[in-house]
C-alpha cells in the first residue's frame, strides 16, 4: 500500500504559478489560487470565459500561445490542466528537469503533489485530499468542514 501525501502547507503570496491549459480544470485551480497567491500565469491559445474575466481584471496574466518550456522560467508550481496528454506528460518531464514542482490533471501518478479540496475561513485553512483516490469523497469532506467553519 502507498503511503498518503504529507499535508504541507507553505506561503506562495510571492512565487510564481504558471497554469497551463485554459479549459474547465484550469479555472477551478486558478480559482482556489487566487487566494494564496499573488502572481499567476495561464498559459493556453484559448481561455474560458471565467478565466477571460480574471485576465481583463488584471488577476491573472494570459499568454495566448501553446506551450513552449520557456513558460517555465521562474516558476515555483507548474499545473499542467491541457486536453492533450503527450503535451501533460513533456510539461511533466521539462518541470522535472528544472526541479519545479509539478501536478498534471490527466495522471496522478506524475503528479508532485495533489491539488487539494480547500476549505477556509477568515486564517483557517484546511486542505483536504483522498490520496488521488476520490475527488467525490475530497469534495464530500471539504463540503462537511466548510458547514463546520461557519460556526467559527
Amino acid at each position: 500500500m502507498n503511503k498518503p501525501y504529507f499535508p504541507l502547507f507553505i506561503d506562495i503570496a510571492q512565487k510564481e504559478i504558471v497554469v497551463i491549459g485554459g479549459g474547465r480544470i484550469a479555472e477551478r485551480r486558478v480559482k482556489t489560487l487566487l487566494s494564496f497567491a499573488e502572481h499567476i500565469v495561464v498559459a493556453a491559445p484559448e481561455l474560458t470565459e471565467k478565466l477571460y474575466g480574471l485576465v481583463k481584471k488584471g488577476q491573472i496574466e494570459w499568454i495566448q500561445e501553446n506551450y513552449d518550456s520557456k513558460m517555465l522560467e521562474g516558476a515555483f508550481i507548474v499545473l499542467a490542466a491541457t486536453d492533450n496528454a503527450a503535451c501533460n506528460e513533456q510539461i511533466v518531464k521539462d518541470c522535472r528537469r528544472r526541479g519545479i514542482l509539478v501536478n498534471t490533471a490527466h495522471r496522478k501518478e506524475l503528479c508532485d503533489f495533489y491539488f487539494p479540496a480547500v476549505a477556509a475561513r477568515e486564517n483557517v485553512v484546511v486542505g483536504i485530499t483522498a490520496s488521488g483516490q476520490s475527488h467525490a469523497k475530497a469534495r464530500e469532506t471539504r463540503e462537511k468542514i466548510e458547514r463546520v467553519l461557519k460556526n467559527i
